[in-house]
């Protein structure tokens, strides 16, 4: 046995960034944020639609499910020129701020999540707890009903109803419990990806430019909404999920100074 290079955290986190794979198109190109790109209305991804006849600035993304107008959903169309402009002004706008306020960037996190997820990780293991008691318990009850139908205080047709009653809730029991245990090592990468981020953040700060790799280590998820027309000018909403972060909202000048005030308080408090 070798002491491992990397932790275990942090070769599960690597192994999910694999996952998006770039699909190339019939012409070979590929987009920056093919496999992140999702409608929020259907929760299908947005197809990369390249063509010969189209030059790279018409090259566009549009929900999966649209299909021309005849699919469960509406076009969700954006190019993927603006997309680009759309990420890359988000990127450097966090990574300016990161560079400059690291500090106060944690503390907004923290407070952003912190009560939440306490009450949320809470609720899991304890639920795990019970499922988990449970699913010992039903093991004891059909050992004894199976004791039972052969010293013939129960019929074998009555054993087997409520046997295969018993089986099937610890079948859903066993199912939750994989689902929970699964959340909770996700909860557990959370300070990796977090690490992850602002690693990626201080190389886009040094390069200025967005590659696959960065992207894929800044960015979770990217939701284009449909296009508004209501103001009289097409706009279309496009909602950036960041990794370990989720959508952020840059703190105005008197936001910014607020936070700056109460952190240092919160620091006071924990250095007294």
């Amino acid at each position: 046995m070798q002491e491992p290079i990397i932790d275990e955290n942090t070769w599960l986190r690597v192994q999910e960034l694999r996952k998006n794979k770039r699909r190339n198109t019939k012409t070979g190109k590929t987009s920056l944020f093919s496999g992140l790109t999702f409608c929020p209305d259907c929760g299908a991804k947005l197809h990369f639609c390249a063509a010969k006849s189209l030059k790279p600035n018409q090259e566009f993304y549009r929900c999966a499910n649209y299909k021309d107008g005849r699919g469960s959903c509406k076009i969700h169309y954006i190019r993927n020129v603006v997309l680009e402009q759309i990420v890359q002004t988000a990127v450097s706008d966090l990574a300016d701020f990161v560079r400059n306020y690291e500090a106060v960037f944690l503390y907004m996190l923290s407070r952003k999540t912190e009560n939440e997820k306490k009450a949320e990780l809470l609720a899991m293991r304890q639920r795990l707890t019970a499922a988990q008691s449970r699913i010992t318990e039903i093991d004891r009850v059909i050992s004894r009903l199976y004791e039972d139908n052969i010293l013939g205080k129960i019929s074998d047709e009555r054993f087997a109803k409520m046997s295969s009653t018993y089986e099937a809730e610890q079948k859903a029991l066993e199912a939750e419990v994989a689902e929970i245990e699964q959340k909770l090592r996700d909860a557990d990468k959370a300070c990796v990806d977090l690490r992850m981020l602002l690693k990626g953040l201080r190389d886009y700060t040094e390069v200025k430019e967005l590659t696959p790799e960065l992207v894929n280590t800044l960015i979770r998820r990217i939701e284009v909404h449909n296009s508004d027309r209501s103001s009289g000018k097409i706009t279309v909403k496009v909602d950036i999920y960041f990794t370990a972060a989720g959508m952020i909202d840059l703190p105005t000048e008197k936001e910014l100074e607020k936070l700056i005030s109460e952190f240092q308080k919160e620091h006071s408090k924990a250095t007294a």
